[in-house]
């Protein structure tokens, strides 16, 4: 009678075990299909702006509704921000963003740079939008005053060989995030991306801060 006992607790358990597992599983996969909490702190895609294409409007959502909830930035004359970029703490050249009041934003970047075999050139064109429905948050806590602005375009490099002058030209797509304090200051990031798989995307970073 023990042993049978023993038999059925042991069933119980497996059985119990794969409930679990299929439960880890299904949690799992209605994550995926959810998708992402976009404004959580710590997030990884907190600066994977193409994860969240979603927040670039297309032409007929224009004007951006702006109410300047608990004294968010609100855009009401033509806005220019002219800012600086670098990559760690080395420069790269010049930003700038123009903002109109109907919420749309576009903008230009260029930079040369030299190593001692090969010399760079880049240059960079993009549009897109500010959203004011995202927050900005960090381990400090929310900032509801700070306007988020996303664009995407396309950038050129070309590299360029010191000693035999072969170039190698690269076009792909660049995203410019950042945000917009009440004194028209600025920052915010620069993704260059390297391929073409959505899910692979590599990419190099860069700051830019107006200034």
């Amino acid at each position: 009678m023990q042993e049978k006992t023993g038999k059925n607790g042991f069933v119980l358990l497996a059985i119990l075990l794969v409930v679990v597992i299929i439960a880890m599983l299904y949690l799992a996969n209605l994550r995926g299909l959810l998708g992402p909490d976009m404004d959580r702190a710590g997030s990884p895609y907190d600066e994977r702006p193409w994860f969240e294409e979603q927040r670039l409007l297309d032409k007929n959502a224009f004007p951006v509704i702006q109410k300047g909830k608990n004294g968010k930035v609100v855009i009401e004359e033509k806005t220019i921000l002219n800012a600086e970029v670098q990559r760690q703490t080395e420069d790269r050249g010049q930003l700038q963003i123009i903002i109109e009041p109907n919420g749309l934003a576009k903008g230009l970047w260029q930079c040369s740079y030299e190593y001692p075999n090969d010399s760079y050139t880049i240059t960079a064109a993009f549009t897109g939008n500010i959203d004011p429905t995202k927050i900005y948050q960090n381990e400090a806590g929310k900032n509801p005053q700070l306007l988020y602005l996303i664009t995407k375009g396309k950038y050129r490099q070309i590299k360029t060989d010191k000693k035999t002058g072969y170039q190698w030209p690269t076009e792909q797509i660049i995203y410019v995030v950042g945000w917009l304090d009440n004194d028209c200051s600025a920052k915010g990031k620069l993704f260059l991306m390297a391929d073409d798989d959505e899910e692979t995307y590599g990419n190099a970073e860069y700051d830019w801060q107006t200034k």
